[in-house]
């Protein structure tokens, strides 16, 4: 670039970015760095950083021409987009999953309540039958009780009636 000692403001403003940012990145790219009269630091740009800055109406412009958003606010928010897409099908696909286990889980209670009515049936066709035999064997006891207190009688009364 040039041999040029900028300020942090002066170099945040030819590289369009904060005062902070550009210190950050003279920290991380080892800018020549040096102090000046004014006992403000200084750096010098490195090769192969524009000199075209944009001025801060330029920068401002170009923020309201984006609907007041930096392209890096727009990508972050095309990856959050993307991102949100991917969560999206993912919970549609468990939800379909969901939905196939729960048609799987009604069908076995379905079996189930069918199996339980036919037992029910079987189980009240068992105590019918179950009711009969119980009146067989009263009907049985009382002809036996009538039997026995007829055997009990004398022979003669059982003669004479």
């Amino acid at each position: 670039m040039t041999d040029e000692w900028l300020s942090y403001a002066e170099a945040a403003e030819r590289l369009n970015t904060t005062v902070e940012g550009v210190r950050l990145r003279a920290l991380r790219g080892r800018w020549q760095k040096t102090m000046g009269n004014d006992k403000r630091p200084r750096i010098r740009l490195p090769d192969g950083w524009s000199n075209d800055g944009r001025t801060a109406n330029e920068r401002r412009e170009r923020k309201t021409r984006n609907g007041g958003r930096t392209t890096v606010e727009r990508a972050n928010d095309a990856v959050l987009v993307h991102a949100l897409e991917s969560h999206i099908k993912t919970l549609q696909g468990e939800n379909e999953t969901l939905k196939q286990q729960l048609a799987a889980a009604e069908a076995r209670l379905a079996a189930a309540n069918a199996c339980d009515a036919q037992q029910a049936a079987s189980l009240v066709a068992e105590q019918a039958k179950t009711e009969k035999a119980i009146a067989a064997f009263a009907s049985l006891a009382n002809r036996l009780d009538a039997l026995a207190a007829e055997h009990a009688k004398p022979w003669w009364r059982r003669l004479a009636g």
